[in-house]
């Protein structure tokens, strides 16, 4: 049985350097109790102040339990009422029962914020079946971070990446003026089993990445749904289940959005700054520390987020598996803005290297390609192929 909360809400908020505090918070349950909460603040000044438009502030609730430390944040659907920036008293109601949750404890503090949206993350675990699946947008890494086992099976989470120019290949400058969320892990084999209904990988466990997936499996037939000539996927294919559970242009990253990712600020031969194999080591999973054991598997892949991540936060970007990007393998040019590869090819690209590659083949900038359609494990070659996603957003 739901017991009476006790309604504590956070009194002001800062905005750091926007002009702009939300004071008066309060929120109090719905009686008799039908799952709703009304929560009300005041807000003053320009919470927009100097930011561009593809990074506005949203408002935050979060519910947190003072006795076993649980805490939830509300989903964008579970909220109504006037959510919105402008000055003055605001009225907000969540409604808990359509997010699913039950508070039980008569020890709850709620809180209210505008921050940006660092994260974005894909409540999966409806699975195969479920009609939609919950997007919630999260301000920062919450308490124990994001390399859990939530996060790597039922959660899918991705993280803000904004625009920038960067020396692609290390040697040409490339402009993206779109910012984009990008998987802060491949894919995982229980999150492709949860979206699709089935786990086609060789070697299994499911916090692995998911591997035996070509090009075409994961989009659709590249003969069809041609990138770049259409952004369109098979309503068949995890990332078309994907876009349609969520409403949102879920996709594989431009190979141009992948090295930008993977290099976070970096000009080196490996993301964390380093030129040698030794830093590497600390990266990802290769032929050189295959059997190291950490993520508990050795000689091939291993679970995700078992070595460092970037400065991003994005782990196994070398190593582990390669992964998928849109482009045809084509020539590249200098002087581009918003690449979208080669109009044809025989080939996709594949960027990341896998779990058998020597060292100088796992560089930020090192590229490769495969026929669309092929997808199986090589051990021969010592390589599997896999994916993360990316999500763009209008700049």
């Amino acid at each position: 049985m739901t017991k009476k909360l006790m309604m504590l809400a956070m009194l002001a908020v800062a905005f750091g350097a926007w002009a702009a505090t939300l004071s008066n918070a309060a929120a109090k349950q719905r009686y008799p109790w039908n799952g709703k909460v009304d929560i009300t603040y005041t807000l003053t000044g320009d919470v927009t102040a100097g930011l561009p438009a593809w990074n506005m502030p949203r408002l935050f609730v979060t519910a947190s339990n003072r006795v076993d430390g649980t805490t939830y944040t509300a989903a964008a659907s579970a909220l109504s009422g006037d959510t919105g920036t402008a000055e003055g008293v605001h009225h907000v109601v969540w409604d808990l029962d359509a997010q699913g949750l039950r508070v039980k404890s008569t020890n709850v503090v709620f809180e209210v914020a505008y921050a940006t949206a660092e994260y974005c993350v894909i409540d999966l675990s409806g699975g195969a079946n479920a009609s939609s699946y919950p997007v919630t947008y999260v301000a920062s890494v919450p308490s124990g971070g994001f390399n859990t086992d939530e996060y790597k099976t039922t959660k899918l989470v991705l993280r803000l990446i904004e625009p920038g120019t960067f020396m692609m290949g290390g040697s040409y400058q490339v402009t993206l003026t779109k910012p984009f969320y990008c998987g802060v892990f491949e894919v995982t084999q229980k999150q492709y089993e949860l979206v699709t209904g089935s786990n086609p990988s060789y070697y299994q466990g499911d916090m692995r990445p998911v591997e035996q997936v070509s090009w075409n499996t994961i989009r659709g037939d590249s003969s069809t749904y041609n990138w770049p000539g259409s952004a369109n996927v098979d309503s068949s294919t995890f990332i078309g289940k994907l876009q349609a559970r969520t409403g949102l242009n879920f996709d594989l990253p431009t190979e141009a959005q992948w090295e930008y990712a993977c290099r976070a600020g970096t000009t080196s031969t490996y993301n964390n700054g380093g030129d040698t194999e030794n830093d590497l080591k600390q990266l990802g999973r290769y032929s050189g520390d295959k059997s190291d054991g950490k993520g508990g598997y050795t000689d091939v892949h291993t679970k995700v987020g078992s070595y460092e991540p970037n400065a991003w936060g994005l782990y196994d970007m070398h190593g582990n598996v390669w992964e998928w990007c849109l482009d045809w393998h084509g020539n590249l040019s200098s002087g581009v803005t918003d690449p979208r590869g080669s109009s044809s090819g025989s080939s996709r690209v594949l960027r990341g290297s896998s779990w058998g590659i020597n060292a100088g083949l796992c560089a930020s900038s090192y590229r490769s390609g495969y026929s669309p359609s092929y997808g199986y494990n090589d051990y021969g070659l010592r390589s599997s192929l896999g994916f993360r996603l990316v999500r763009t957003l209008s700049n």
